[in-house]
């Protein structure tokens, strides 16, 4: 004979199966579809120029290392980086009351510049904050859109070059500046 306690062990294990069955069946989504549509897209700069200025040149290409880290563990894409021959100044103290010279120093300012592509909107101000934040003393740092004429500026002109297109000028050929 079947006792209750089995025959009611077995009611409630078919009662389970076909609730939970029929749970399956209607689920019910609490959530509107449009929510998982994507969001909104987010805007990217481009192309982005981060240029560092200084005196002191280990600090500027330790500084400049440094950058290029910190973008590329961000997640931004260095597209390129580059150096810029320095440029000399020779600046004179005087004697106070005088036009005599008192000292001369011979300068020389270094520029690096790393160009960044499709950099998001999101993530560009914290970049550049951390970028500040780690700024070396005598340091200038500058953050802008590319443009097209800073490239030319890292290339050293060739004089002897350009004296060979003078002369082929001169002489009623095709020039080139």
């Amino acid at each position: 004979m079947f006792s209750v306690s089995r025959v009611a062990a077995r009611c409630v294990q078919v009662t389970k199966r076909s609730i939970s069955s029929s749970i399956q069946r209607f689920r019910i989504q609490f959530e509107p579809p449009y929510l998982d549509a994507g969001g909104p897209e987010i805007p990217d700069y481009p192309q982005v120029n981060v240029q560092m200025k200084g005196y002191d040149f280990t600090v500027l290409e330790h500084y400049g290392k440094w950058v290029h880290n910190t973008a590329l563990n961000m997640g931004i894409d260095v597209e390129d980086s580059w150096a810029t021959p320095c440029q000399k100044f020779l600046v004179q103290t005087y004697k106070p009351r005088s036009t005599k010279v008192e000292a001369e120093y011979n300068l020389q300012k270094y520029v690096r510049t790393i160009q960044l592509a499709d950099v998001p909107s999101v993530t560009a101000p914290l970049f550049i904050e951390i970028i500040q934040a780690g700024l070396p003393s005598g340091v200038e740092l500058s953050v802008h859109e590319h443009i097209p004429e800073e490239t030319e500026v890292r290339y050293i002109p060739d004089l002897e070059l350009r004296n060979l297109y003078k002369q082929l000028h001169d002489l009623g050929g095709p020039s080139k500046k």
